[in-house]
């Protein structure tokens, strides 16, 4: 969200300044880059939003692969949501989405011959994956070419709204005319009164050795990403704090998850197991707003499961902002809210 973000105010003619740290655990390179509004159950008013984020992607990803010569993978080819049983297609019911295509069992095995044994599902056209890994690279390096940017390894420990000043761990300090806080799940940041509530939870993944589907498959408490000859499995949700060790438990979880869905996955080799922090929100919504009483801060956190979605269409209605432009209309389901924010 920051490098986004970043980009975004530079290419509308702001000099910007990138102040962070490796995190490890960090969400973003972590997270499987599934694009998915159509199945994680947002809210009827943040659908529309989540929809125009998905279908940002095809020109962002065309300009930044423009200016850095990378190409990031994108699928579009849409996600497949699976029953296993009759009973949960039933409970399954209506997807809000409009495009959502019904599947009976036959139907399904004619998109993916390995989940032919399922009772159906929906597939959700247009949803679908970006490599996030590829995406963070290409960002990274849009960064560092641009002529506006300067990115400074600096941990901010504290903001002087008055001053538009950032104080670092070491005493260091920055002074800017606007200050995005884009923290990801380290919201620890002295200074601001109101904050938005947003706490890690750890997610665990793991990629096999196995390619078996062709599309984004959603389904048995997970969802399985193709990657090539491989596939990835995720992910358990697990309030674990900052810590983001592996474990026994949740390589076992995923390989039911991946098991349930296509039998092959249980016993495909593990190639990598990893985990990372979603800086989950308790509604699960994002905040992306001024923060109250201290104009020149800009909240842009919370982003739980879909912060890859989000992030560079959410950047490009911040940067008109930034810019003195009026408050897009767009963020309003993002608002400042008092169910979702701490003293």
């Amino acid at each position: 969200m920051g490098l986004t973000t970043a980009l975004a105010a530079a290419d509308a003619g702001l000099t910007v300044i990138v102040l962070d740290v490796p995190r490890p655990g960090a969400a973003s390179r972590a997270a499987a880059g599934m694009l998915a509004p159509s199945v994680e159950g947002l809210p009827a008013a943040v659908l529309p939003a989540a929809l125009q984020a998905r279908d940002f992607y095809p020109s962002f990803l065309a300009a930044l692969c423009e200016r850095t010569g990378l190409s990031v993978p994108l699928d579009r080819r849409g996600i497949i949501q699976v029953a296993t049983c009759a009973a949960e297609l039933e409970s399954l019911g209506t997807p809000h989405s409009p495009a959502a295509l019904a599947l009976d069992s036959r139907e399904l095995g004619t998109l993916e011959p390995e989940l032919a044994h399922h009772a159906g599902g929906f597939l959700h056209p247009n949803d679908g994956s970006v490599d996030n890994v590829t995406l963070m690279d290409a960002l990274d390096l849009a960064v560092e070419r641009h002529g506006r940017v300067r990115r400074e390894r600096m941990e901010v420990v504290a903001i002087h709204p008055g001053t538009g000043t950032v104080t670092s761990a070491d005493g260091s300090t920055v002074i800017g005319g606007s200050l995005v806080i884009a923290s990801g799940a380290w919201m620890d940041i002295a200074g601001v009164a109101r904050r938005p509530a947003v706490e890690p939870v750890r997610g665990q993944l793991l990629k096999v050795a196995a390619a078996p589907v062709s599309h984004v498959i959603y389904g048995a408490g997970g969802y399985l990403v193709p990657r090539g000859r491989e596939t990835l499995v995720g992910a358990t949700s697990e309030r674990a704090g900052f810590h983001v060790d592996i474990s026994a438990d949740g390589r076992n979880a995923l390989l039911r998850i991946g098991g349930t869905l296509i039998p092959l996955l249980a016993t495909s080799p593990v190639t990598s197991h990893w985990a990372g922090l979603r800086p989950v929100s308790p509604d699960g919504l994002p905040t992306v707003a001024r923060a109250p009483g201290a104009e020149r801060c800009l909240w842009s956190v919370g982003y739980s499961r879909n912060g890859i979605l989000f992030a560079p269409w959410v950047a490009a209605q911040v940067a008109r902002a930034l810019r003195g432009g009026e408050w897009p209309a767009e963020l309003a389901p993002f608002a400042l809210r008092s169910a979702a924010a701490s003293k």
